[in-house]
């Protein structure tokens, strides 16, 4: 054999010899971060979440200009009463699942809105839209 096949020879021998050992390396690397990926995720702590909706609300807003407003939901079981913030937004919560009447009633006017039976359900919110109570 002339010597450039031999060095050719030799050094096929060579990749081989050592391409294998270089992929049987790999693959144990691989299997190796797969496995600490699996065992990371047993790690995490189990959280449950355990919120249970106990209670319904309403919400909406009145135009009342610098008036106190009232709002109160009733029906024959309870009364609950709120008012609105700086912007005339109410959200009320802590009903019990029912049928409300809801009166929206200010300080400075006679004028009263009335809404029958406002459907009231656990873990939801019943929007009642905007109420013009405004001095005209």
């Amino acid at each position: 054999m002339s010597r450039e096949k031999l060095l050719i020879q030799r050094t096929m021998q060579s990749l081989l010899k050592y391409g294998a050992f270089l992929i049987v390396i790999m693959m144990v690397v691989f299997a190796c971060s797969n496995t600490a990926k699996e065992k990371s995720n047993f790690e995490q702590p189990v959280t449950a979440n355990l919120t249970v909706k106990t209670d319904g609300a309403i919400m909406g807003s009145v135009i009342a200009p610098n008036a106190e407003i009232k709002i109160i939901a009733s029906n024959s079981e309870e009364k609950i009463t709120g008012t609105t913030d700086e912007n005339g937004e109410f959200f009320i919560k802590g009903f019990e699942e029912g049928i409300y009447t809801v009166t929206i009633t200010t300080s400075t006017t006679d004028k009263v809105e009335t809404f029958q039976d406002v459907e009231v359900k656990i873990g939801e919110v019943t929007a009642l839209g905007t109420v013009d109570l405004a001095v005209k």
